[in-house]
Formats: C-alpha cells, structure tokens, sequence
C-alpha cells in the first residue's frame, strides 16, 4: 500500500507538471530593434519572465526596413500571429484599427491609472494613438518632430528675445537678415522637413474637422486656415528667412549649415541633438522653442508637432491579458529608465525623465512633450502618403516663391483631384 501510495503521488506529480507546462503562455511579440534597444527588450523579457513564470515570452525580431516592408505582414498572415506587435502611430495604426487587427486598449488604460503615467498629450486626437477616442497604441517611444532650434550666442549677439509670438519671429527674423546671416535653414530636398513645420502651423489655422478632412480627400485645401498658413510661408520667404538652397539641401546638410553658425534657426526635430564632441565648434551653443502662437484663439493654438511609435495587442490574440500585463510593466517608470539609459532619448512615461541623466536637449525635448497640451503627428505619418507629399510640394512652391498661396492651394486641390482617392 505504501508503494501504491508512492507511485500514487508521482503520477499526480508528474500530472501537475505535465500540466502546469501545458498551461503555459507563449506571448509572441513582433518588432524591430537596434543594438541598444534589443538589449534593453532582452533585459525587460527576463525580468517579467521571472515574475510570470507561466508566461514565456518568443521575440520576433527584424531590421527596420525589413520589418517596414514584409516583416510585420508576414507575421500578421502566418498561421501563429503575434499577439504583440511594434507599429508607429497614426496612419499605420487607424489602418489596423479598420482591418480588425488592433485591440481597443481603452479599457485596460483606465485600470490601475496606467493612462495617466504618460505625456498626456499622446491621448489628443491628432497623436496618432487614437481612432475615434479609443486608445489601441501603447507607446514606448515618442519625440518632437519639429522645434525651433536656435544659435543662442547669435540671438544674444543681436539682442533678440526668444519669440512668444508669430509676429515676434518676423521681428527677429528681419533682424537677422540684416545681419547678413541666413535667418532660417531648412535643408528641404526630401521636402518634409519642410512640410512637416507648415503642417502644424496649418493644424493651428484650420479646425480639426476640415484639416482631418482636406487630408483624407474629403474637403478642399483651399479653405481660409491653409490660406493663412501659406500666406505666412509667404511672408517669410518675401522677409529672406530662408536659404537659398532650400530645394537642393537635405536635412543632414541643413543641420550642418546650423552647427556652422551659417543660420541663426532649423525647424527639425529631436534628432538634431548632437554631443559638443560632434560639433566641430567646440563654442557652439543651441536652444530650442516650440513654434510661436500665432492666434491665440485657436484650439490648437500651442500644439506640439510630434509622433510616436509603440505597441498593438493583436485583436485576434487568444492571451489578451497577458499581452497587456507586459505592456504595462515594459511602460513602467523603472523599464522606462533603463531605455533612456541605453538610448539616451526621453520616455513618453513620465516618471522615468524625472531624475534621468538625460542630455540638456534632450531633457528640454522632454519637457516640452511633457506639458504639451496636444499632440499632431506630420502628415506622413497620419494620412495616405501621396497626399502628404503633394501638399508638401505645394509648400514649398510657396516657400521658394514659385507660386502664391492661392495658386499653391489650386494646384494641390486640383492635382489630388486628379490622383482620386488614396488609401496608402
């Protein structure tokens, strides 16, 4: 009997093994990496593994132009999806969101105040985060895609203030071209460098709902807040703000033109940071600010040109709940901080920039997303990309006093015309 009962509870042993390794999950995650951020994904697998030993987690990792271009949708057609999968906000996410592959986060966002840990003008409709309210993107990564940086020891040098105002930036920009030096540079051959800065002076104009539908095909351009934002466009390029070479520069010789004291301001991006190693004026000295009001009326009157980028939880996915218990503890405060470790950029989480040995750029990049009011994503990256490129060509047609602003805004009406609608 005692043998019986032996052999007895070693079946049920071996049972409740068997059991406990059939009850496991497999999260499937699908993203691209580099060097420094696979290392930090590795470290944050680990770490929840260990405190959720019935869940392991298979990373499906791929370059960025191979994830971009197959990768992800081989995964989301293959018979074993992933239940996690990278996507960058805006276009790419209301795409998934029509094609019933997004989960709607809403709910899980609510829970436990896990909205509220990040930026909150990720949640703003022009995000890219959003689909009609609904969150579906989780995001991990997020940055200024345009702000004013400055030649603080140029600006000082003339006496100028940082402007407050649109008319304010004329002022300072019609003293520096009397300086002689270039006031703005924007190496514009790709022409988004460009486009992005006039669209979100254009999201500051134009009320949400014709914006959203002008770049959707289904309203005009020519309306009175695009009219104004061109005619400002305009009224730098009749003021000399911009160089000469606008067309034929692109963004990395833009830049250089800046750190070369060549021109006093570059509408850029975060990726304009660079380490006082890597400017070759060891005196150098920037700054930024954010585009200044230009009616102080409008609902987007102070909006933050940025875009992000994160993680869905697959719609189709049979372990939901595990999907977002990793989300949230890859978005904690104390993760977080070992991202900007490794990277060196800020986190959309915003507890971990607090304390964060970040760059002095960096930290001001954070702190501008940190109180943004809203956020608008630059159009190639919420609505199909051929209309995106078309304005941005009638931006600079504008720019470089090819057209006016009406005839910039007829050629654009009619050329999307004559496209038909687009859908990517």
């Amino acid at each position: 009997m005692k043998l019986f009962a032996l052999a007895a509870v070693s079946i049920a042993s071996l049972m409740a093994a068997s059991s406990a390794a059939w009850a496991q999950t497999e999260l499937r995650i699908a993203h691209q990496a580099g060097t420094e951020s696979a290392k930090v994904m590795d470290e944050v697998v680990a770490d929840f593994e260990k405190l959720h030993p019935d869940i392991s987690i298979k990373q499906l990792v791929f370059s960025s132009a191979d994830y971009e271009n197959t990768g992800l949708v081989t995964q989301l057609q293959s018979s074993t999806p992933p239940d996690i999968y990278f996507q960058w906000a805006g276009y790419p996410v209301e795409r998934d969101v029509k094609t019933g592959t997004a989960f709607d986060l809403t709910g899980a966002m609510a829970t436990d105040g896990w909205k509220e840990t990040f930026q909150p003008g990720l949640w703003t409709a022009g995000s890219g985060t959003t689909v009609d309210g609904h969150i579906y993107l989780v995001p991990t990564s997020v940055g200024v895609d345009v702000t004013l940086w400055y030649n603080t020891k140029l600006f000082k040098k003339l006496n100028l203030d940082t402007p407050k105002t649109w008319a304010d930036l004329m002022t300072d920009v019609k003293a520096i071209a009397a300086s002689g030096v270039t006031p703005i540079v924007i190496g514009n051959k790709e022409q988004w460098p460009l486009g992005n800065w006039i669209s979100q002076i254009a999201s500051r104009l134009v009320p949400p709902a014709d914006y959203e539908a002008a770049f959707n095909q289904d309203g005009p351009f020519k309306i009175p807040g695009f009219q104004h934002a061109f005619q400002l466009l305009k009224d730098l390029h009749d003021a000399g703000a911009f160089n000469i070479d606008m067309a034929t520069l692109d963004q990395d010789q833009g830049m250089a033109t800046f750190f070369q004291s060549a021109a006093a301001i570059d509408p850029i991006g975060w990726w304009l940071v660079r380490p006082k190693d890597q400017i070759s004026d060891p005196d150098f000295d920037y700054a930024q600010f954010n585009t200044p009001i230009i009616d102080d009326t409008t609902s987007n009157k102070d909006n933050v040109s940025g875009s992000g980028e994160g993680f869905i939880v697959n719609a189709h996915s049979e372990h939901k709940d595990a999907a977002i218990a990793f989300l949230k503890f890859m978005t904690s405060a104390e993760n977080q901080a070992k991202w900007i470790a490794a990277t060196g950029q800020s986190s959309p989480v915003i507890a971990a920039n607090v304390g964060a040995n970040l760059d002095p750029h960096v930290a001001e990049i954070a702190t501008l997303m940190n109180t943004a009011s809203s956020l608008t994503a630059p159009p190639d990256t919420s609505y199909p990309l051929p209309v995106a490129r078309t304005f941005y060509q009638a931006a600079a047609y504008v720019a470089s006093g090819d057209k006016s602003p009406d005839d910039a805004l007829d050629w654009l009406d009619a050329t999307l015309k004559s496209m038909g609608k687009q859908t990517n």
